[in-house]
């Protein structure tokens, strides 16, 4: 399984991608924002490892994609079933390709994906009030707000913050 964009391949993720993989996960900056597994290595070899192994099940609970880009990993994007036709959607790329398209363009093709090959519904995605970055990606593909009265603690630092939930249903599509 691969899609394929202008720019990018996303393909499932596999355990020998843990080192790669790492390379954004373990990024603290981004720890306000996520809740991968990434404090040591081994947790993240863990997280490639179930990663691999779920894409081998015949009713997987996640589907996770390394994102590359000149055949070099830059991210992560993945879909989690949390309800009857409904997915939720999560990305994530490296400090060092911020802020060039990278994230819109592989959410846009696993959009597509959650709706013409899944059969999804809906498609559902939340994010820390202060990431302006993911808020902006939701709204560029075709997600709107339907909720801003979240809050989420950080596990790692205990720290509160506003969360936003966007959304887009498969007739918006």
């Amino acid at each position: 399984m691969m899609l394929k964009t202008k720019r990018l391949l996303l393909r499932p993720m596999r355990e020998r991608d843990a080192a790669e993989v790492h390379e954004y996960a373990g990024d603290k900056g981004i720890t306000m924002m996520l809740f991968l597994p990434n404090d040591t290595f081994e947790e993240t070899l863990e997280f490639a490892r179930s990663a691999e192994a779920e894409w081998k099940k015949q009713n997987p609970q996640s589907l996770e994609f390394v994102i590359e880009f000149n055949k070099k990993i830059i991210g992560g994007i993945g879909l989690e079933f949390i309800e009857d036709g409904a997915v939720e959607i999560g990305w994530v790329v490296r400090a060092d390709f911020r802020g060039r398209g990278f994230a819109t363009e592989a959410a846009l093709a696993v959009k597509d994906y959650a709706f013409r090959e899944l059969g999804a519904r809906k498609i559902i995605a939340h994010c820390d009030s202060k990431n302006a970055a993911s808020f902006c990606v939701m709204k560029k593909i075709g997600m709107s707000l339907i909720d801003n009265s979240g809050t989420r603690t950080h596990p790692k630092t205990g720290a509160v913050s506003g969360e936003f939930t966007c959304a887009v249903e498969r007739d918006d599509f």
